[in-house]
């Protein structure tokens, strides 16, 4: 397996190459080959060659001794080294090694389906669509929890300042004159009085602490995954952490859903806007009702993102690149 390597087939892939893979897949489903590819003996393998139509390279695949462990472990480089003389015949190859991997790395893509409508809403407000990549090495999910978690730690901490201010200026605000004691001029917090105020200050208050425990969680994990010494331990530590992996999202989902409606009682029930004394206005119900379409009509957006990342990868199982 010491030959220079000729070409690149990732260059070279063409549309008209393209193998009976799934013949390969289906001696796994129906059975005749061990279900894991990595405990394949080279007989399985020379079938598994036979029914994507490669038989004319089994001999190369006997004389390198390739078993399943070997056919996991197999790139492009190596392919290019196993004496194969045909371009066409390495790129066709390199294609079914490549599908069968996936298959062997990603067992639950195949099995995926699309969700309903209203699942899809749920699946993305309980960030659960987040939770479908699968083939990755422990470096890799150690990476792609460091970059999600920084992200949503940094605007939850920047949201959390702004909810927290509201929070402590819902409060009365008076200002007397000392030399008499009596003349006062008082003013509420953020223009609101009651009922309004109070839920004003209730939900900026959750919003904080929803924000505070998305910052928390985010920044824990990430001091966890770091603790963990090889990509082992991070793949066992992301097994064992399960839906919690995804816990800043719902979070931070809560924080933005609480920082909405202390907006929407400030549009509605401020009465004085800080500036002077006049009649009540409906121009704080226009206001409400334009921010509440604008931010409605942007959910069926946001759940459809789920069921196409469900429908992308199902199809990526069942339709291989060329």
């Amino acid at each position: 397996l010491s030959r220079a390597r000729p070409s690149h087939l990732l260059q070279l892939r063409g549309g008209g190459l393209s193998n009976n893979l799934a013949g390969g897949d289906a001696l796994i489903s129906e059975k005749r080959v061990p279900g894991r590819v990595s405990e394949w003996s080279e007989r399985h393998v020379e079938l598994w060659l036979k029914a994507c139509s490669l038989d004319d390279v089994v001999r190369n695949f006997r004389a390198h001794q390739i078993d399943g462990s070997a056919l996991m472990g197999l790139n492009e480089d190596r392919i290019l080294r196993m004496d194969i003389a045909a371009v066409a015949k390495q790129i066709r190859v390199f294609d079914a090694v490549t599908h069968i991997q996936k298959v062997e790395n990603m067992p639950q893509r195949q099995k995926i389906k699309v969700p309903g409508v209203f699942e899809s809403f749920w699946r993305f407000f309980s960030c659960r669509f987040l939770m479908t990549s699968e083939g990755k090495s422990g470096s890799e999910l150690k990476e792609e929890l460091i970059n999600a978690n920084s992200n949503m730690a940094l605007v939850s901490a920047l949201l959390l300042g702004v909810t927290m201010s509201w929070a402590f200026g819902a409060t009365n605000t008076c200002f007397c004159n000392k030399l008499t004691g009596r003349d006062c001029y008082c003013s509420s917090g953020f223009d609101l009085d009651g009922e309004a105020l109070w839920a004003f200050f209730s939900f900026s208050m959750i919003a904080s602490v929803l924000f505070t425990s998305c910052t928390i969680t985010a920044v824990v994990q990430i001091l966890a995954v770091q603790e963990c010494s090889d990509d082992h331990e991070i793949t066992v530590f992301f097994d064992k952490l399960g839906q919690d992996e995804v816990l800043c999202g719902p979070l931070m989902i809560g924080g933005i859903f609480s920082t909405s409606v202390a907006m929407g009682i400030y549009m509605v029930f401020t009465e004085k806007l800080g500036i002077y004394y006049n009649q009540k206005s409906n121009w704080g119900y226009v206001t409400a009702a334009v921010c509440a379409i604008i931010a409605l009509s942007q959910i069926p957006t946001w759940a459809a993102i789920a069921r196409k990342l469900y429908a992308a990868k199902l199809y990526a199982a069942w339709h291989p690149e060329h």
